[in-house]
């Protein structure tokens, strides 16, 4: 299943680069390239082309086009145009309503919806439909006597939210699981409707697809620095900037094109953080620093025949270990993120084998009995936007770059919360209020107060 999906990334690169043209003209044919610069202005640079930043272009196209047409131009750039790095297409595909935080519950309960009629949001006239190949398998969440408690709480709060959310007494999981060892379980949560996982790239595609056919411009580059200019320069210091150009570098160029801007959406995912550090923003007004960084994590897929079989939920154990089926004939994938002194290091995506064979083997054998015997297929290495204030997306304007707009930090959850934190984003930026949902919690006013978002349910 990931060869197969690798590869379409590969054919669908190939055949249906984006335009980087304007006025809803859309992409360009197949086998084009898009323009090598970028424009010399745009009204709103998203940096960062992955599923929230194209997210974002799209639904400020959309939004737009209900209260008035006067042509948004909208420029997304994107440093690594084949994906070859990007966390979207390297994640394990995930989406589930079980969280702990109002906010990540609702986002789900509207990206699933956006999801069930993805072609009425990203259906492009005389293209074949969208088909994510959704797998409505469930999440199933094990908790230990220690946890128990919690999880039940939890699990009320999602079904306030219209999560439909079943609770599972060990007897009652393994006759529903009998493959599950139910040693050190005392409650389990087990997701209806709505949860599963799909194809990651196929939704960065639709949205990317979409996105252009409605006018959003997009280039290759990596924005390095800025150009800002300070407001109320009474002394002693500026009480805020606005930032006036994006500088876009080339690829493999020490050339940059400096690209005048009305807005800048940081969308830059695991290196959002290192955005804000950029030359050219005024160090006083980037304090605090925006708390996210690149956390290397790994998933591993293995064989094993006489395993869970189809009815094999996505599972997350009690040790924080997770797996979940992939395809069918008996393969599975699954990893699990390591404590804070194991934390790989992040300059590469090379995998660490020994971590499969010392740390996660062991618990998926305790587990499923039949893992004992699987064997390993293959391994990849994603990135996480990891928040480490408290795990959660940082999400709406800047307080003091007057400008700017945060989209980022969503430690693993960014996927499934791509459709639901765009909208919001666009809202704020064409309406300047939220009106879908009220996500006001996720800004940077908890980061300057020192006050996180507890998420128990950061896998």
């Amino acid at each position: 299943e990931l060869g197969q999906t690798l590869e379409r990334m590969v054919q669908t690169l190939r055949d249906q680069l984006p335009s980087s043209g304007s006025g809803g003209r859309g992409w360009i044919p197949p086998g084009t390239h898009p323009d090598p610069r970028p424009p010399d202005e745009a009204d709103v640079v998203v940096v960062g082309g992955g599923v929230v930043g194209w997210s974002v272009a799209y639904w400020l196209k959309v939004l737009e086009g209900w209260r008035r047409r006067h042509g948004m131009k909208v420029l997304v750039v994107e440093r690594d145009p084949m994906y070859s790095r990007a966390s979207t297409v390297l994640s394990a595909g995930g989406i589930r309503q079980q969280f702990s935080l109002r906010e990540n519950i609702q986002m789900s309960r509207f990206s699933a919806s956006f999801l069930r009629n993805i072609n009425e949001h990203l259906g492009v006239p005389n293209e074949p439909p969208i088909d994510i190949q959704f797998q409505p398998s469930g999440y199933l969440f094990l908790a230990s006597p220690e946890n128990a408690a919690a999880l039940e709480a939890t699990v009320q709060l999602q079904r306030d939210e219209g999560a439909q959310v079943t609770l599972l007494s060990p007897t009652q999981l393994k006759t529903k699981f009998p493959w599950i060892n139910t040693e050190d379980v005392a409650l389990a949560s087990y997701g209806l409707e709505d949860e599963g996982w799909f194809d990651p790239w196929t939704l960065l595609n639709a949205f990317r697809r979409k996105a252009t056919s409605l006018g959003v411009q997009s280039c290759s580059g990596d924005v390095r620095a800025f150009v800002a200019s300070a407001n109320h320069v009474m002394p002693p210091a500026p009480l805020s900037a606005r930032i006036k150009y994006v500088h876009v570098y080339m690829p493999d160029s020490l050339e940059y094109q400096p690209v005048a801007c009305a807005i800048v959406v940081n969308a830059a995912g695991a290196w959002a953080g290192k955005l804000l550090e950029a030359d050219g923003l005024p160090r006083g007004l980037c304090q605090p620093p925006l708390p996210i960084q690149p956390r290397k994590r790994y998933v591993f897929t293995w064989h094993c025949p006489n395993g869970p079989g189809l009815s094999c939920p996505f599972v997350i154990d009690t040790s924080g270990a997770y797996f979940r089926r992939d395809g069918s004939a008996g393969n599975y994938l699954g990893g699990m993120s390591p404590t804070e002194e194991e934390e790989p290091d992040p300059s590469d995506l090379s995998v660490d084998h020994d971590y499969f064979q010392e740390k996660i083997w062991p618990r998926l054998a305790q587990r499923v009995p039949a893992f004992e015997s699987l064997r390993v297929r293959g391994s990849w290495a994603g990135y996480y936007d990891y928040n480490t204030f408290d795990q959660n997306g940082v999400l709406g304007p800047h307080p003091q770059l007057e400008n700017l707009f945060l989209a980022a930090g969503f430690s693993g959850h960014g996927l499934q919360h791509a459709p639901a934190a765009g909208r919001a984003l666009a809202e704020l930026v064409i309406k300047g209020r939220y009106e879908t949902l009220d996500l006001r919690r996720l800004g940077w006013d908890r980061l300057v107060e020192g006050k996180p978002l507890e998420e128990r349910s950061v896998i």
